[in-house]
C-alpha cells in the first residue's frame, strides 16, 4: 500500500514537472512572437539603415561593455544590460541576405526566406529555438535564444514549481503515518487484550494511552468482563455448592433405599420407605432454593412496578396456611394496603422465605404476626413469633450461606435467609433481625420511602 502511494506521488510530479515544462515552453515561443513582432513595428527595414555601421558599433559597444561588467559573475546585471543578452539574437533579412545580426559569431538562422513560424536550427553545435517573421515577401526578422540556456530557465522553473510538492508530499505522508499509527496503536493494543480474554482470564483490559473516542469502548467491555467474571464466579459457586449439599442427601436416600430392599418386616418397609420420601421432599427443597440462589445473584437491575403490600401478603399467607394448620399455629396479617415499586414474584418470595421459616422452626401452637407499618422513613413489614430463644451465634451467622441454625427441623440448605437478603438489597431495603422482645423474634423489612 505504502509502494503504491509512492509511485502514485512520484507519478503525480513527474506529471507535474512535465505539464510546468509545456507551459513555460509555450510562455517562452509567446515571448519570441511578440519580440519579432514589435521589431517589425519599431524598425524600418531598409538597407540603409540597417546597414549604418554606427548602429553597429554602437550596438557592439553595448554588449562588449555587458561582457566585461559580468566577467566575474555571468547572473549579474549591468547597466547595459544583462549577460543574457548573450543568448537572445536578433536578425534582419532582406532578399535572403543577412542585413544586421545582434551577434555576428553566430550565423545566419533563417532555414529558407519562404520560412514562418517557430523552428529549431543547430548552428555550430549549439542549439537555438527561434521565430521569423515576414514583413513583406521580401524582408522578414528572425529572433532566436540559445537552447540550453531556454532549457535551464524552463527546468528551474518548473522544478522550482514541483519540488515543494516533492517535499510537501512525502513530509504529509509521513505526518499521516505517524498520526496514524499513534491513533490506531491504542486500537491495536485493544484488539490484542481482548484476545488474550478467556473464560478463565476475565480480568479489566487496560490500554496505554487510549483516545477519547476509545475509552468509552474499553468503560463498556470492562464493565461486560466484569459482568461476565461474575456470572462465571455464580456458576462454580452454584457448581461447589450443589454438589456439596446433594452429597448428604444422595447419600441418604441409597442407605434408605437399601433398607428397604432388606427389610424384612412390612413395618420395616414402609418406614424405609417414608424415610425415602422425606429425602426426596428435602432434596427437592434443597435444589429449589439452590436454583432461586442462582437466579437472584444474577439480578443486577430489578425491573419495579407498582406493587399492594397487603395483597402481596395475603397471597403468600394463603398459600402457606396448610402448613401452618399442620402444626396448630395462628398466623395473622395486620395494616394497611400501602404500595411500593417492586418486582412482585421477588417479593413474594422474600416474604414467603420469612414466614415459611416461621412455620418450620417457631414449633406447634406458636403465634406469627406479619404486620404493615407505614412511617416517615419509609414502610416497615414485620414478621414475629413466639417461638425458641435464638442464640447469639445463630443472630451473628443467621444470613450467611448454608447456615441451619436447627438441623433437625431443617430440610432446606441453609439458603433461605442469604435470599432473603440478596433480594431486600435489590429493592435498596434493609432486613434486620430485632432484639426480642416480648418473648418473640422479630425480623424487619425497611423499605426507604421514594
Amino acid at each position: 500500500m505504502i509502494l503504491l502511494a509512492l509511485a502514485l506521488v512520484v507519478l503525480s510530479l513527474y506529471y507535474s514537472f512535465q505539464a510546468a515544462r509545456h507551459e513555460i515552453k509555450e510562455v517562452y515561443d509567446a515571448r519570441l512572437g511578440q519580440t519579432a513582432k514589435l521589431l517589425l513595428l519599431t524598425t524600418s527595414v531598409s538597407a540603409t539603415t540597417l546597414a549604418d555601421e554606427a548602429h553597429q558599433h554602437q550596438f557592439d559597444q553595448w554588449m562588449n561593455s555587458i561582457r566585461r561588467l559580468s566577467a566575474a559573475d555571468d547572473d549579474k546585471d549591468t547597466t547595459y544590460g544583462h549577460p543574457y543578452e548573450q543568448n537572445i539574437l536578433f536578425q534582419f533579412y532582406q532578399h535572403d541576405r543577412l542585413l544586421w545580426s545582434s551577434n555576428k559569431q553566430v550565423g545566419p538562422l533563417s532555414p529558407a526566406p519562404t520560412f514562418a513560424g517557430f523552428g529549431n536550427r543547430d548552428i555550430e553545435g549549439e542549439q537555438w529555438r527561434f521565430f521569423q517573421l515576414h514583413a513583406t515577401a521580401d524582408e522578414y526578422v528572425v529572433v532566436a535564444e540559445k537552447h540550453s540556456i531556454r532549457q535551464e530557465m524552463i527546468d528551474e522553473i518548473a522544478l522550482s514549481t514541483a519540488l515543494p510538492q516533492l517535499i510537501l508530499i512525502p513530509a504529509l505522508m509521513a505526518l499521516l503515518i505517524f498520526l496514524i499509527d499513534k491513533n490506531f496503536r491504542p486500537i491495536s493494543e485493544l484488539r490484542s487484550a481482548i484476545a488474550q480474554r478467556s473464560a478463565h482470564k476475565l480480568d479489566r483490559i487496560y490500554v496505554a494511552n487510549q483516545t477519547l473516542e476509545l475509552s468509552p469502548l474499553v468503560d463498556t467491555l470492562n464493565e461486560l468482563l466484569e459482568q461476565l467474571e461474575q456470572a462465571w464466579q455464580r456458576e462454580k459457586r452454584f457448581t461447589r455448592m450443589a454438589a456439596h449439599e446433594l452429597k448428604t442427601p444422595l447419600t441418604i436416600l441409597r442407605l434408605n433405599a437399601e433398607n428397604a430392599i432388606n427389610s424384612e418386616t412390612r413395618h420395616q418397609l414402609e418406614q424405609d420407605l417414608d424415610n425415602i420420601l422425606k429425602g426426596i421432599d428435602r432434596t427437592d427443597r434443597m435444589l429449589h432454593q439452590l436454583l432461586t440462589l442462582a437466579k437472584v445473584e444474577s439480578i443486577t437491575n430489578v425491573h419495579k412496578q407498582p406493587c399492594e403490600l397487603k395483597t402481596l401478603l395475603q397471597s403468600v399467607i394463603a398459600d402457606l396456611a396448610p402448613l401452618a394448620l399442620r402444626h396448630h399455629q395462628t398466623l395473622s396479617l395486620e395494616g394497611d394496603n400501602v404500595t411500593i415499586d417492586g418486582d412482585e414474584v421477588l417479593l413474594g418470595i422474600l416474604f414467603r422465605n420469612l414466614v415459611d421459616n416461621a412455620i418450620r422452626y417457631s414449633g406447634d401452637h406458636s403465634v406469627i404476626d406479619v404486620v404493615i407499618k407505614q412511617h416517615a422513613d419509609g414502610i416497615d413489614v414485620t414478621v414475629s413469633d413466639n417461638g425458641a430463644n435464638l442464640s447469639d451465634e445463630t443472630r451473628d451467622k443467621l444470613f450467611d450461606n448454608f447456615y441451619r441454625a436447627n438441623t433437625e427441623k431443617g430440610d432446606g440448605a441453609g439458603l433461605g435467609m442469604s435470599i432473603t437478603r440478596d433480594i431486600a438489597q435489590l429493592h435498596n431495603a434493609s432486613i434486620t433481625l430485632l432484639p426480642r422482645t416480648q418473648d418473640k423474634n422479630t425480623f424487619r423489612i425497611r423499605f426507604s420511602q421514594a
